[in-house]
């Protein structure tokens, strides 16, 4: 009785042991840093014509030849045998319910009622048209109304030509690329 007494003992301490010895240890500690910003924005813009990174739109109006450029009075004619190309630029704003949207467009530089391109070309211009109609930038910027919601999201359809800068012929202008930017602000109430 003795030997059983003295044997759950023994079995008794080295599993309070064993208990002890399992908990776990603490290791490496640190911290969880959490940031971002909440903004005021009821819309977001994005586009089947482009790729959209962050605010960005990237739109690719590829290679076009200078026969093929149409004018600043007339983008979708050129005015030779060649068709003037234009890239369609539909720019789609999803909204919060209620919400009615406009945006301005500003070049970061102008030319005539274009917007200007860097790059290597010269003579050359990027001209927006909705509806036919182009947009004019003489001001510096141009006022686009968005067309009405359909599931609270708003289209607005553009094109986008390569042209001649006015008063320009096809002999005038410099081959090289030709790049731009416009900022855009969405202004909704």
């Amino acid at each position: 009785m003795k030997k059983l007494v003295m044997s759950l003992a023994v079995l008794s301490a080295l599993g309070a042991a064993s208990i002890a010895q399992a908990a776990p240890a603490d290791g490496a500690k640190g911290l969880i840093k959490f940031t971002g910003v909440i903004n005021a924005d009821a819309c977001q813009l994005t586009s089947p014509s482009g790729t959209v990174a962050g605010r960005t739109l990237t739109v690719n109006l590829d290679e076009v030849s200078s026969s093929a450029l149409g004018t600043e009075a007339a983008p979708a004619t050129s005015g030779t045998a060649l068709t003037a190309q234009a890239k369609e630029l539909d720019l789609d704003v999803q909204c919060a319910t209620g919400t009615k949207v406009s945006m301005t467009i500003t070049p970061s530089a102008v030319s005539g009622k274009g917007i200007a391109v860097e790059g290597g070309a010269e003579n050359v211009q990027i001209m927006l048209t909705r509806d036919g109609k182009a947009l004019d930038f003489t001001t510096g910027f141009a006022d686009v109304a968005a067309s009405p919601a359909v599931d609270g999201k708003f289209r607005i359809p553009l094109k986008a030509y390569y042209t001649r800068v006015a008063g320009k012929e096809v002999a005038d202008v410099k081959v090289g690329p030709a790049n731009a930017t416009v900022n855009y602000v969405l202004k909704y109430e």
